[in-house]
């Protein structure tokens, strides 16, 4: 058992994140009982966008996982996947979470879409008074969550993407940032016109107030004008701290 579950955490780490599901499910087959297995399962689970089955872990390997803080941030943010709609969702998870590591892990700060979108197209007349662009471009779009990205492979806690890059917007490699990947080639292929998505639920994830969803919105934004613009200068905010709470892992002591 211990085997496999070595075995899921490397193939979690090298992206190949069906195996890594094999692999941990096997573990958990062999032995129902162990936190590691359930932990490795629910993480790979995650990036295959199968949140209802990553709660379906997490319940059971909370009960004996009590003081795990990314276990519940983890569920809280699969809870957000199954009911994107709701503010609410997740909330008490993203609580216990952050009540046993409030340098890490906090309780999303919400707002209504049309404060989320006023919010933007400030950051964008911003941008545009300060680079001379103009308010058409980048066109910039806003939902809730990456549905179709994810779909495709790609990172469930993505900020934002080049929706209709020639090269793509972000790699499945769970070292790539939340936000943009410009390693791809993005400087090159992203010409005016194109369109960017922001994702109002992951970005809203990491901010704990409204000042900080504030500074993370702009962040945001300037790094897709940095993308739109072919901009090898510096345009960079500061940000909220961004962490995967899947990239966590459970100590090995508390394995039951």
């Amino acid at each position: 058992m211990a085997a496999l579950v070595l075995a899921s955490e490397a193939l979690w780490w090298l992206g190949h994140f069906q195996d890594a599901e094999i692999a941990a499910q096997a573990a958990v087959d062999a032995d129902p009982e162990s936190d590691q297995a359930r932990w490795r399962a629910a993480v790979a689970l995650y990036r295959l966008g199968r949140f209802d089955h990553v709660v379906q872990h997490l319940d059971v390997l909370l009960q004996s996982a009590k003081q795990f803080a990314p276990g519940w941030a983890l569920r809280g943010q699969a809870r957000v996947w199954l009911a994107p709609g709701d503010p609410a969702a997740g909330r008490a998870d993203f609580r216990a979470a952050a009540a046993l590591e409030s340098d890490k892990w906090v309780v999303p700060q919400r707002i209504g879409s049309a404060a989320f979108r006023a919010a933007v197209d400030a950051e964008i007349s911003r941008f545009d008074s300060e680079t001379g662009g103009s308010s058409g471009d980048p066109d910039v779009g806003i939902e809730l969550l990456p549905a179709e990205s994810v779909a495709e492979g790609k990172d469930p806690d993505i900020r934002w993407e080049v929706a209709n890059s020639l090269g793509g917007g972000v790699s499945a490699n769970p070292f790539s940032p939340l936000g943009g990947e410009f390693a791809v080639g993005a400087r090159t292929q992203v010409t005016y016109g194109t369109r960017f998505v922001l994702y109002q639920r992951n970005i809203e994830n990491l901010c704990k107030d409204r000042a900080t969803l504030s500074a993370e919105i702009r962040k945001s934004v300037a790094e897709l004008y940095k993308v739109a613009l072919h901009a090898d200068q510096s345009i960079s905010y500061k940000g909220a701290p961004e962490y995967h709470a899947e990239a966590e892992d459970l100590p090995r002591h508390e394995d039951g």
